[in-house]
């Protein structure tokens, strides 16, 4: 999810509510989300890794199928159409490109590197955006704040990732192509970078303290789980472990607001989606169900392939998936086009459940 440019989308006297729905979903599914998704990271730890690997890969895959939903509202169907090489083309060229890649020397290599640095920036973009709902919901529109609280997520979040980056197998390899230690020159340089941002952000907070417009609880407390949102990579040995532990709560903000978004527009009945989406949208009786599904899924293809010997085809096609997903997202929280403004926006600052 790219930043929410938020401030030129409503006015903002609209945005007066501090919790995007209520404290107790803001908490759960958005801010203190890493509490919901520790049993699956200890459970693969205790011994319990079938069930564990099978959470993860239905949580990931509901996550990225829930970017292709945006295709079926009505409401989109022109916007897509005159972006055509957008929306369409450009899944086909990128798919195009990573199969490419993989027939080339250090190709595979590439891949697994783009995957792990664009996956980075993708969450800590995600952050932004939902800070600015909370930033914009409390009626500031100070472009200054925007940009220094994007730094500083985005810079710490980057600087952790790399905490340990010489676990990660194939950025690691990828680096040891090169003469210098590019580990190390990568981590020394986030980590001044991400200092500097955070002392700019603690000067910005300041600033809107001295005028007593302090953040309120909502915002503060999702700042600070922001710029430490990839705190695994601090605590797990492993660069693929911290990472699981990372994403895992990533794919439930992404759900829930995703969900917040078809539930305000379409949970009602009204215009603008088919029935399948209204009802999906409408209930959690049928949407918990069809998450569950296309999760699982996703796992008895994985267990399938792997045991008639095409595992690595899988993991391939999964990876290319997880990108296609980087890519459309980019598109569909672009809300510098007026079209995500006017159809997305509204429902992010709907004082409505």
């Amino acid at each position: 999810m790219t930043d929410l440019a938020l401030e030129r989308s409503v006015p903002a006297q609209r945005a007066t509510a501090n919790w995007i729905v209520s404290p107790a979903f803001d908490l759960f599914l958005l801010i203190l989300v890493p509490l919901l998704t520790v049993p699956i990271v200890a459970g693969y730890y205790l011994g319990y890794r079938t069930l564990a690997v099978a959470a993860v890969i239905t949580l990931s895959f509901a996550h990225y199928c829930s970017s292709f939903v945006f295709y079926f509202w009505d409401e989109n169907k022109a916007y897509h159409r005159q972006r055509w090489l957008a929306f369409f083309a450009g899944p086909l060229i990128l798919a195009a490109i990573y199969s490419s890649l993989l027939l080339v020397p250090a190709g595979a290599l590439v891949l697994a590197s783009a995957l792990f640095f664009w996956n980075t920036f993708h969450v800590a973009r995600q952050n932004c955006g939902i800070l600015s709902i909370y930033r914009h919901r409390a009626g500031v529109t100070d472009i200054e704040q925007k940009r220094v609280a994007n730094r500083a997520i985005i810079a710490a979040s980057l600087f952790l990732s790399l905490w340990n980056i010489d676990t990660h197998r194939e950025v690691a390899a990828l680096f040891g192509l090169a003469p210098l230690d590019w580990a190390r020159l990568l981590r020394i340089g986030a980590g001044v970078v991400a200092a500097i941002a955070i002392v700019d952000l603690a000067r910005v907070v300041w600033k809107r303290s001295v005028h007593s417009e302090s953040p309120r609880a909502p915002e503060a407390l999702f700042l600070l789980a922001s710029v430490g949102f990839f705190f695994p990579f601090l605590i797990f040995r492993t660069s693929e472990m911290a990472t699981l532990a990372m994403l895992l709560p990533h794919y439930v903000q992404y759900m829930a607001i995703v969900w917040l978004v078809h539930r305000r527009k379409f949970g009602g009945g009204t215009s603008g989606a088919g029935a399948a989406l209204r009802k999906l949208s409408g209930s959690l009786v049928w949407l918990l169900p069809a998450l569950l599904i296309t999760g699982v899924s996703f796992y008895l293809v994985l267990e399938l392939m792997t045991r008639v010997g095409r595992q690595s085809l899988a993991l391939t096609l999964f990876v290319l998936i997880a990108f296609e997903h980087f890519y459309l997202d980019g598109l569909i929280w672009s809300f510098k086009q007026a079209h995500v403004r006017r159809t997305i926006a509204p429902a992010l600052l709907s004082p409505r459940p």
